[in-house]
């Protein structure tokens, strides 16, 4: 990281460890399904006899999606102006209470409610920890920080997955009690963390030869309807992204393949797929369509695999290629939203581009419970994604053609 060599000691100057800090933070938004995910199919028996369980169930792994959607851009105005690390503070102590409550609950509606509650605090968590991270960090050392909050959170990811599922070979309200690590976070965001003075402060430390060709695009003028573009095609790669993380235990349960222990194993692989998605975005020196080319063929690719597999292997193998393209996207589209972004609307701006993501996770289940529906099962609906992934393909390789071609007809697609 460049930082000013006469000031190592200040703790004004953000080090390795206020990035991981932050990163870490983040994580909680991937435990939220991961953790529970191998347990979905056992809950759904266990609460067999209650109306209209299989609708509550996918509530319970997406409905805190729907409160990120809905809070993020408020809590992101929020955070602009009462202070980015308070508001994180408070959202990492309600987490955890709201977390492990259904380790207790017995009514499946109060734990629906509860998830909503944990959906209040991710959309606090978030905005603010991604908005500090681009507060404290610039350039090419912000997308570094940006594509380990996505890579790190596919590791974790992984290792929430196996606990989950072995906890979950013990009952499936075990794994709850794994939200109680927001406990942890607390005392290191309050010791490490500090609020920027102004939201470009940290930035500004950085010299200005450090600023890549993505991020020049700050000097701009700010475009709302620039960041509302890149929000729409977050909205759709959000709904992508969860189908494997929230569908890959029913697609192995119906195949036969029904412990939660082989789906948590399969799972972690998928997630370690996603690391290497997020790997590849610091790796390919590109545009941002290009980029988002690459990982929406990725997606397709996996999606295909997913469909026509009839084996565990196989669809887990397509269940990661899927995952190689996720852990690419994310990245590239948050780097490419919060470089529009100038310093003092980085709250807002974040809050915004996640409740797209947030929107996205949450109607993902419901799409593809639809599309089952009207096509004859979930195997249709992945179908039915893999054709969607590859003319977002498409449409993305025209976009980067145009950019190449034509890029004075738009200033932001001189950065696409």
């Amino acid at each position: 990281m460049t930082t000013n060599p006469n000031s190592l000691n200040d703790p004004r100057t953000p080090h390795a460890i206020q990035g991981w800090v932050l990163v870490s933070t983040s994580w909680l938004l991937i435990m939220a399904s991961a953790v529970i995910a191998p347990v979905l199919p056992r809950m759904t028996a266990h609460y067999r006899d209650t109306p209209n369980a299989p609708l509550l169930i996918s509530l319970v792994a997406t409905l805190p999606a729907l409160f990120i959607a809905l809070l993020s851009a408020p809590f992101g105005l929020l955070a602009d102006r009462v202070g980015r690390r308070r508001l994180l503070l408070i959202g990492l102590a309600i987490y955890g209470f709201l977390g492990i409550a259904p380790y207790w609950l017995e009514s499946l509606q109060w734990i629906v409610t509860s998830r909503a509650g944990v959906g209040v605090t991710e959309a606090m968590v978030m905005t603010c920890s991604t908005a500090l991270i681009a507060d404290y960090y610039s350039g090419a050392e912000r997308e570094r920080w940006l594509a380990l909050q996505t890579g790190s959170a596919s590791v974790v990811a992984i290792l929430m997955n196996v606990i989950g599922g072995a906890l979950g070979e013990h009952g499936w309200r075990m794994p709850f009690s794994l939200y109680a690590f927001s406990f942890i976070l607390f005392p290191l965001v309050a010791f490490f963390v500090w609020e920027p003075v102004h939201g470009e402060a940290q930035a500004i430390r950085q010299p200005r030869m450090n600023l890549d060709r993505h991020s020049k695009v700050e000097e701009q003028p700010f475009r709302w309807n620039g960041l509302l573009g890149i929000c729409l095609i977050t909205f759709f790669a959000g709904t992508a992204f969860y189908v494997v993380v929230i569908q890959l235990s029913f697609i192995l349960t119906e195949r036969g393949y029904a412990s939660p222990k082989m789906i948590g194993i399969g799972a972690a692989l998928a997630g370690l797929a996603m690391s290497c998605g997020s790997a590849l975005f610091r790796i390919i020196r590109a545009r941002y369509t290009v980029k988002l080319a690459i990982s929406f063929v990725l997606s397709s690719s996996g999606f295909f695999i997913m469909t026509y597999a009839h084996t565990y292997r196989l669809t887990v193998a397509g269940a990661a290629l899927n995952e190689v393209g996720s852990g690419l996207v994310l990245p590239t589209l948050v780097t490419w939203a919060i470089s529009t972004l100038p310093g003092h609307m980085r709250g807002r701006g974040t809050g915004a581009w996640l409740s797209f993501f947030a929107l996205g996770q949450f109607a993902s289940p419901l799409v593809v419970l639809a599309l089952a529906r009207l096509l004859g099962g979930r195997v249709q609906a992945l179908h039915t994604y893999a054709f969607a992934c590859g003319l977002a393909a498409m449409i993305s390789i025209l976009v980067a053609w145009r950019s190449q071609v034509r890029p004075e007809r738009d200033p932001l697609l001189r950065q696409a």
